[in-house]
């Protein structure tokens, strides 16, 4: 949306924006939008901000674009007696806090990217407060930063994995010189052993254990950083489920650390039934987890599950992660806060 710098002046004249006397401050208005490509007027609400002249006027948070390359400027006036800004994730870009009604500010700057903006005021971006700014793209112009956030989000709900009683362990040799006896220190060497199938009958046994030791969760641990073999890997996460969720957080890092979609189905929504039981117990390491994973899925299920909560600590944990977020990774932390702010009906 191209406006010329009258149409600003306008718009905010017309929006009551500009209190009287400031003949001045619309000169100076005018001369900025000139040096700008594409310009935009937001109003500032606690519920969000709304869309002045043209195709936004009127729009909450209205989606911002222009081509990249482009100048783009947006002002900013307040309409409520309280602070606000306006500030972009990505783009280091930022405007001074406007307090007063019908104060103003604005913010130039070059399109580089899909970003999001967002008040920085403690709470107001949780109220409601944040918006998409997009890059205009020709028909048919890939991007690669869109396509995984897409495909991140067609990712599909942790409910519709199959049940795990389905899931069909990958076969282990019958003639493996594995122990069947219960669990000793010899056997915790045959984790060590030269022969995969060794080294996951002995992880199968070591689990049945009534409890697991210490030492054994930290072979495991090394086990799930280090053996390069699927079907080591896929044991191990079968073995977690007999270890209290609060102690496989060592193994179950080792295990994100490899890209389990190269194993088929099986390894992976392995991984995420080990993993799924601990999100509750400590939401924040759970998303540092996903956040780390190789994983593609793992983020967005994580996020999904820490959501279900619907309570503020999980929409904390969930905001506190977008400062340092990738684009892909804040589309799939956004999607979690707006399951918690915008509750569906099952």
């Amino acid at each position: 949306m191209q406006r010329a710098p009258s149409i600003i002046f306008l718009a905010c004249l017309a929006a009551g924006a500009l209190p009287p006397g400031s003949a001045a401050r619309h000169s100076a208005l005018a001369q900025e939008a000139a040096k700008a490509d594409r310009e935009y007027v937001l109003e500032t609400h606690i519920l969000g901000y709304r869309g002045v002249g043209g195709d936004i006027d009127g729009v909450r948070n209205p989606v911002l674009r222009a081509k990249r390359g482009e100048t783009v400027r947006i002002v900013l006036v307040n309409v409520e007696p309280l602070a606000h800004d306006l500030a972009f994730e990505t783009l280091q870009a930022q405007t001074k806090i406007i307090l007063d009604v019908g104060e103003e500010t604005d913010l130039l700057f070059t399109a580089a990217a899909d970003d999001v903006y967002y008040c920085t005021i403690p709470g107001h971006r949780a109220a409601g407060m944040e918006g998409r700014f997009e890059i205009i793209r020709a028909p048919g112009e890939a991007d690669a930063d869109a396509a995984s956030e897409e495909d991140a989000l067609r990712a599909p709900l942790p409910s519709e994995l199959p049940p795990l009683e389905d899931i069909a362990l990958p076969p282990l040799d019958l003639d493996s010189t594995a122990p069947d006896a219960p669990p000793n220190d010899a056997e915790r060497s045959w984790l060590e052993h030269a022969d995969e199938q060794v080294r996951a009958r002995a992880a199968q046994r070591l689990a049945r254990s009534e409890h697991i030791p210490e030492h054994t969760l930290n072979a495991w641990a090394r086990m799930a950083r280090e053996d390069t073999s699927l079907l080591v890997r896929a044991y191990l996460a079968e073995a977690l489920r007999s270890v209290a969720p609060e102690r496989r957080w060592d193994v179950l890092e080792g295990l994100h650390g490899h890209a389990p979609e190269a194993a088929g189905h099986a390894l992976p929504t392995l991984i995420w039934y080990a993993t799924e039981p601990v999100i509750p117990v400590d939401p924040d390491r759970a998303l540092t987890l996903a956040l780390d994973s190789k994983w593609p899925r793992a983020l967005s299920f994580t996020v999904q599950r820490i959501a279900e909560a619907g309570s503020q600590d999980a929409l904390r944990t969930l905001t506190g992660r977008l400062p340092n977020a990738t684009p892909g990774q804040r589309t799939i932390l956004l999607d979690g806060v707006r399951r918690i702010l915008q509750p569906t009906d099952p």
